[in-house]
């Protein structure tokens, strides 16, 4: 249903705006496609929110909601600039000086363009903008959710590129993982295990830089369905890959310990406030805008209830990307640099392993229906899985392991060398080197620049 009735049409002119650039313009209604709120979400906002708000009250239109439904006209406000310089510029000579900029410093360029200087002012500034000792405690709390929890947001991930409207529409439309599905697996696994390390925080560490790499990528892709997609698409639903949805992908650090809450590891105010820190950080890392920070854990939690809640119904490309994310080929990739008979052992079973390690924890939160709903039409719908009774099962296992920690949590002691590999995120370390090992395997280039000729739409579907 929607919530905002009957409006005048929307020109162009109206809401095809950078708002950093135009701050005190009116503010845009949110696009008329994505004015509803899809059963599919609802299971899972109650689930996760519902402990802490009223999850139907707080998507009443506010100034929270109002703010949010204007971003979803634009993208990355500081990025928008950067590839409108990378298409004057050229491809090659643009991806030249954003990584000199971003590795060496914007000083570095002997003459650089005004919106580079603008963004990477902006960057070396993030850090300073944020409490790091709260952020590091809440990457620390982040770190320490149960094993269940974890499995939980992983399945999230991939329910949520396959289902989310915009996320499916623009991952499809862009083809990478049926046409690049190695290296579009091994960057998005190895860009979110860096973001775990303590790195996250450094300027000048791979980790941030990576993360930027990515932001980059984000603005070129969107830049070009834009122009793939035409003004009648982008009037109906707003910017292909907008700042709101990038809010909503920043924040997740939040996520794993509020499924251990629910489930009865309760977290504290202190607790909440610290891993808030660290996802507002996240999410404007990734490219939120200051205007739509979330100053307290509560407020961070009440607008992922909103993003989430306009997530929409998934696009015609869900089954293909279940297929391309899901097929057998994701988990023989990502486990290529295992001895042979894990390998072997994978790829006997690699369907089963998908659906225990994937759907079935992301069922957890959203319902089986929802999981079955995902995976009509794919290749996994004839498999024939009980994703009920198998959900079911998951949620025990779930529940027991959030009271074995909840026990240790207690104690007096903590296990050092569990704490010191938390720290020094020495797990997220080994899973990229793995992955770096996979990739050198494969001749598969790690640079994030897949969407460096992708701003005029060319190879992109409608």
């Amino acid at each position: 249903m929607t919530v905002t009735g009957e409006r005048p049409e929307i020109l162009l002119e109206d809401v095809e705006f950078n708002r950093r650039a135009h701050p005190d313009k009116p503010l845009r209604p949110i696009p008329p496609g994505r004015d509803h709120f899809a059963a599919q979400w609802r299971q899972m906002r109650e689930f996760m929110f519902g402990q802490w708000i009223d999850i139907d009250k707080e998507v009443e239109p506010n100034a929270l909601t109002r703010l949010r439904d204007d971003y979803f006209w634009q993208g990355d406000e500081y990025i928008i600039g950067v590839v409108d310089a990378f298409e004057r510029l050229g491809y090659e000579k643009g991806r030249a000086l954003y990584e000199q900029a971003l590795t060496q410093g914007i000083d570095s360029l002997d003459d650089p363009p005004r919106e580079f200087v603008e963004f990477f002012e902006h960057l070396d500034q993030l850090p300073s903008q944020f409490d790091l000792e709260a952020a590091e405690r809440g990457r620390m709390l982040a770190m320490s959710a149960t094993k269940t929890a974890t499995m939980i947001i992983q399945g999230w991930a991939f329910y949520e590129t396959a289902m989310t409207g915009d996320i499916s529409a623009s991952t499809g439309a862009t083809g990478r993982f049926a046409d690049d599905g190695p290296r579009r697996f091994i960057e998005t696994a190895r860009v979110f295990a860096e973001f775990t390390l303590p790195d996250i925080f450094d300027r000048h560490s791979e980790a941030f830089q990576d993360v930027i790499r990515v932001r980059l990528m984000h603005g070129l892709a969107s830049r070009g369905l834009r122009r793939k997609w035409g003004d009648d698409v982008y009037l109906k639903f707003g910017e292909p890959i907008p700042v709101t949805s990038l809010l909503g992908f920043g924040s997740g650090m939040l996520l794993g310990r509020l499924v251990d809450h629910a489930f009865g590891r309760k977290l504290t105010h202190q607790e909440l406030e610290d891993l808030a820190e660290y996802s507002s950080y996240s999410g404007r890392l990734w490219g939120a805008p200051e205007r739509l920070y979330s100053p307290t854990g509560l407020e961070l939690i009440k607008s992922l209830n909103y993003v989430l809640a306009r997530g929409g119904n998934p696009s015609p490309w869900r089954a293909e990307l279940v297929d391309a994310i899901a097929g057998p080929a994701h988990l023989t990739t990502l486990t290529d640099a295992l001895p042979g008979v894990v390998k072997k052992l994978v790829a006997r079973h690699a369907n089963q392993l998908t659906a225990t390690l994937a759907l079935v924890p992301a069922g957890a939160v959203f319902g089986y229906q929802q999981i079955e709903a995902m995976v009509a039409g794919s290749f996994f719908e004839p498999l024939g899985y009980n994703y009920e009774r198998r959900i079911r099962i998951f949620k025990e296992i779930a529940k027991l392991n959030v009271r074995i920690a909840m026990v240790a949590d207690k104690l007096p002691w903590s296990n050092p060398i569990r704490e010191q590999r938390k720290k020094t995120g020495a797990a997220a370390r080994e899973r990229i080197a793995m992955l770096d090992k996979i990739a050198k395997n494969r001749q598969i280039p790690l640079t994030y620049t897949s969407h460096d000729r992708s701003t005029k739409g060319e190879g992109f579907t409608g």
